[in-house]
C-alpha cells in the first residue's frame, strides 16, 4: 500500500477540514494539517496526497495530477455518429456493465444516449475522484449533467464484482484495460498514470463476462495490441486513431 496523505487547499475551511478528515477515515490514510505546504512539500514525506479543494478532488503523485474532468467525452457526443462504441451498441436501450471505469469518459457517452450504466473501478482513490465527479460536476449541456448523475458506480474489482453476478444479467459487458502505451499516447490520461493497474487478467475476465453477458463483449485497447486476435474479436479499424474497438457477439443458444 502507498504512502498516501489527505489534506486540503492552502486556503481552507473548517468544512473543507472536516471533509479532508472524513475521507481520511473512509479510506483509511493519513490526514495532514496543509499549514501552507506546497504539493511538492507534501510529497517529500508521502508517495501521493489526495487534496480536498472547495470545487474538486485531486491527487498528486510525482508531477501528476489526478481530478475529474470530462476529457474528450463532450467532443465524442457532438460527434456521436462516428463513434465506433455507439454504433457497435445500437439505438435500443441497454443494461451496461462498465468494467474499467477511469475517467468515466465512455460511461458518460453511453448514459448520454439513455443505456443504463454501471461502472466498475479497482482503485479507491479513482473510484472516489471519478465518482464523486460524476455527482457533482457541472457541465454547460445539461444533458451531460443528467447522464452523470445517472451512472451507478460500485469500487471493485471487475472480475470478483463478475463472478459474483448472475448468468445474462447484463446486455453489454465492456472494458478498456489501460496499459503504459495506452496512456502514454493519451495526453488527456496522463494523470491516472500513477494509479492504474496494468495486470489484466484476460483468461478469467473473458470467462466471467462471455457468462455474465447476453449481448455483446466490447474492447477498447490499442491498435497494436493483439487481444482481438488472441480472443477473436470483430475489430472495427479506425483509421489515424492509436485505439481501436472490437466486440464478441454472444450467441445466446451456444451459452444454453
Amino acid at each position: 500500500m502507498k504512502n498516501i496523505i489527505v489534506t486540503t487547499s492552502v486556503k481552507t475551511t473548517p468544512q473543507l477540514n472536516t471533509k479532508a478528515q472524513n475521507l481520511a477515515n473512509e479510506l483509511n490514510l493519513k490526514y495532514i494539517i496543509r499549514n501552507k505546504k506546497t504539493i511538492k512539500q507534501l510529497l517529500e514525506s508521502a508517495q501521493g496526497a489526495l487534496v480536498v479543494y472547495k470545487n474538486k478532488l485531486s491527487y498528486f503523485e510525482n508531477d501528476s495530477e489526478f481530478f475529474f474532468h470530462l476529457d474528450t467525452t463532450a467532443l465524442k457526443i457532438k460527434n456521436s455518429d462516428n463513434e465506433p462504441l455507439v454504433e457497435i451498441i445500437g439505438k435500443e436501450k441497454q443494461n451496461v456493465l462498465d468494467c474499467t471505469m477511469g475517467l468515466a469518459g465512455d460511461s458518460i457517452l453511453l448514459s448520454y444516449y439513455s443505456h443504463n450504466v454501471t461502472s466498475l473501478e479497482k482503485n479507491k482513490i479513482i473510484h472516489l475522484i471519478t465518482s464523486s465527479g460524476l455527482k457533482h460536476y457541472a457541465s454547460p449541456n445539461e444533458e451531460i449533467n443528467k447522464a452523470m448523475r445517472k451512472i451507478i458506480t460500485h469500487n471493485f474489482d471487475c472480475i470478483d464484482y463478475l463472478k459474483k453476478t448472475p448468468d445474462n444479467a447484463f446486455d453489454i459487458i465492456y472494458f478498456d484495460p489501460m496499459f503504459s502505451h495506452d496512456i502514454a499516447e493519451s495526453n488527456n490520461l496522463s494523470g491516472i498514470t500513477p494509479l492504474a493497474d496494468s495486470h489484466f487478467k484476460y483468461d478469467e475476465f473473458i470467462k466471467e463476462a462471455y457468462r455474465v453477458a447476453r449481448g455483446k463483449i466490447i474492447i477498447k485497447a490499442h491498435f497494436k495490441d493483439n487481444v482481438f486476435e488472441r480472443y477473436n474479436f470483430t475489430r472495427i479499424i479506425r483509421k489515424n486513431t492509436k485505439f481501436h474497438f472490437g466486440f464478441l457477439d454472444i450467441n445466446q443458444k451456444t451459452k444454453n
